[in-house]
């Protein structure tokens, strides 16, 4: 009895062949399967032998890959075509209401870059915290906060947010203006030469595009201050009459560094 509901749940669950799985639909078809027989424990057991057998492989908690038994498991090909699932699955489930994808990674985004990061920033309302994504990759939850403002604060920096297809996946990402600010925020010995370079690519590709008002607008909510003076440095280098035009805007609406 016992191998053949084995055999008819592998059979079943071969529909996910090649594709991930979630715990919920595994106990679907072994509630299926085993019908009035259907406990917890037979079902964990099952698990158990699924894995065993090199049928599923645990990507995260409650996310399976389905393949066939002989099949070599490849973790970096799992990165390539779902952490962008992962990615919402997991805030879907650890973050309260929206969220959009912030720092290095939303800049790349705007310049075609795709390549899954060591660490992804996510903004939220309320959640600040540094946690495993996917494998060794990391996520580190950050929030937008003052004194006076605190409820809708992140309500305003959303609105400069964009939609993002990835992988079939829907992705909020900052605009090319908030990403650039958001870049700037306290970056590491490491990222700043690569910052830089991003900068360059940026100003090569879109300085017609760049909306200097999302600038100001942010200066006077008192955020990104220090950014935009390295936003104003790094361009100085690059065209020194935007440079100009950005070294206005922080003497009207913040201060100079």
């Amino acid at each position: 009895m016992w191998k053949t509901a084995f055999d008819i749940i592998v059979k079943k669950m071969m529909k996910y062949e090649w594709k991930l799985c979630m715990m919920s639909d595994l106990k679907k078809v072994g509630k299926k399967v085993l019908s009035e027989d259907y406990t917890d424990t037979k079902f964990y057991k099952i698990i158990y032998f699924l894995k065993n057998r090199w049928y599923i492989e645990t990507i995260k908690k409650n996310i399976f890959y389905v393949k066939d038994s002989s099949s070599i498991f490849n973790k970096q090909k799992i990165l390539d075509d779902y952490y962008r699932f992962v990615v919402k699955k997991h805030c879907s489930e650890f973050v309260v209401w929206r969220w959009y994808v912030s720092g290095l990674k939303s800049l790349e985004i705007h310049l075609k870059s795709y390549d899954v990061p060591d660490e992804l920033i996510i903004v939220n309302q309320n959640k600040q915290s540094s946690e495993v994504l996917l494998y060794d990759r990391q996520v580190l939850f950050k929030t937008y906060s003052t004194a006076r403002d605190k409820d809708n604060l992140f309500k305003f920096f959303y609105n400069y947010t964009k939609t993002e297809i990835l992988q079939w996946q829907k992705i909020q990402v900052a605009n090319l203006e908030l990403s650039i600010l958001e870049s700037f925020y306290n970056p590491s010995m490491i990222s700043k030469g690569y910052l830089q370079e991003l900068i360059k690519k940026v100003i090569n590709r879109y300085w017609e595009q760049l909306d200097l008002s999302i600038f100001e607008s942010i200066l006077k909510k008192a955020k990104h201050n220090s950014s935009m003076n390295r936003f104003y440095k790094s361009v100085l280098l690059i065209d020194p009459i935007l440079a100009e035009k950005i070294r206005l805007i922080i003497k009207r609406y913040g201060y100079l560094i």
